[in-house]
């Protein structure tokens, strides 16, 4: 690499640096008056990977404020703009805020266009397992976009809420993969596999997909389809063959969802919580946000950890593509 080039690199992380910090900055403001950095510095003495901050004061009970931002998945790195969720972090949360004695009702913000079956399912589960054995209202508000796995969680919920102009829906499952044969033999790459089986390679991007295989992984959509509808036909308390005609995969206003009955009510957050303290028997409740402690950038940057940033990704994305990820996640 010449000089000019390595200072065309240098130059341009001086530049990412500045941004980051004020960025960073922005993010630290933002949260003045509910805790600001001294909730971040606070979160990490005490080793946690959230923050607990007051979100709104009040004479009655508490209730908790907690936020599911982001593509719902394991290890999920984020872009600048987007939302950090880390996924086991998420789940100790919940049994933070479930477990705590003074804690008599939880709101959930949704705002996640989806994500893996597992992870979407385990939140789920955890969510109904929670408020039983806790005995304490759930109540949730989707906020900007509460789709595909973001709609499957709430359908845990007591009562949901939404905009008129949330996203959600997106009843589905998806499973994606690319096939680079074509290519490869136009580069003159050719792709040798030993394997056991005779679907052992299933989904290998080096050759076309045959028949067998296509059933194979329509079978693995249609398992999973089946149980979105039976999730969203218990948590509506609708009739399986009514899910099934509004469950073809497309999204819905808030406003749609609800002449649907896919959410109860319609509003903004303040009304959601207001839902909650109805539910747990209290007026005025004191609100605690329970929120990431680490500023969005940072975790980005840290994400990049292959030589020259590997900015195309190419292997990574090839090596994915063998490994089928059934998603309830927005097209």
């Amino acid at each position: 690499m010449n000089k000019k080039r390595w200072w065309a690199l240098a130059i341009f992380f001086v530049l990412l640096i500045v941004w980051a910090v004020s960025l960073t900055k922005t993010n630290l403001a933002e949260t003045e008056g509910t805790g600001g950095f001294k909730a971040y510095l606070n979160a990490a003495e005490l080793g946690q990977p959230w923050t607990v901050q007051t979100y709104k004061e009040g004479s009655g009970k508490t209730l908790a404020l907690i936020k599911l931002e982001g593509v719902i998945a394991q290890n999920m790195t984020s872009s600048p703009n987007m939302d950090f969720y880390n996924h086991q972090a998420f789940l100790k949360q919940l049994q933070e805020v479930f477990s705590r004695s003074d804690i008599k009702g939880v709101v959930l913000q949704v705002n996640s266009p989806g994500g893996g079956v597992y992870e979407s399912d385990e939140i789920y589960n955890q969510l109904l397992e929670l408020k039983t054995r806790y005995k304490k209202p759930l109540v949730v508000y989707m906020s900007q976009e509460a789709a595909s796995g973001g709609y499957y969680v709430s359908m845990a919920a007591d009562k949901i809420y939404a905009n008129r102009n949330t996203l959600t829906g997106s009843i589905g499952v998806i499973i994606r993969t690319y096939n680079y044969n074509q290519l490869a033999q136009k580069i003159g790459i050719e792709d040798v596999t030993f394997k056991s089986g005779q679907q052992k390679d299933l989904l290998n991007p080096m050759r076309p997909m045959n028949e067998e295989e296509k059933v194979i992984m329509q079978d693995l959509v249609n398992e999973s389809y089946g149980y979105f509808v039976d999730v969203v036909s218990q948590g509506r308390k609708m009739e399986r063959s009514q899910v099934l005609q509004l469950a073809d995969g497309r999204i819905y206003s808030g406003a749609q969802a609800k002449r649907l009955g896919l959410v109860d009510e319609l509003g903004n957050l303040d009304t959601a919580i207001e839902g909650a303290a109805r539910l747990a028997d209290t007026g005025d409740p004191r609100v605690l946000l329970f929120s990431n402690p680490v500023p969005n950038i940072w975790n980005w940057l840290l994400s990049f950890k292959t030589p020259a940033f590997d900015i195309l990704g190419l292997k990574q994305q090839i090596d994915e593509d063998r490994s089928p990820v059934v998603m309830y996640m927005v097209n």
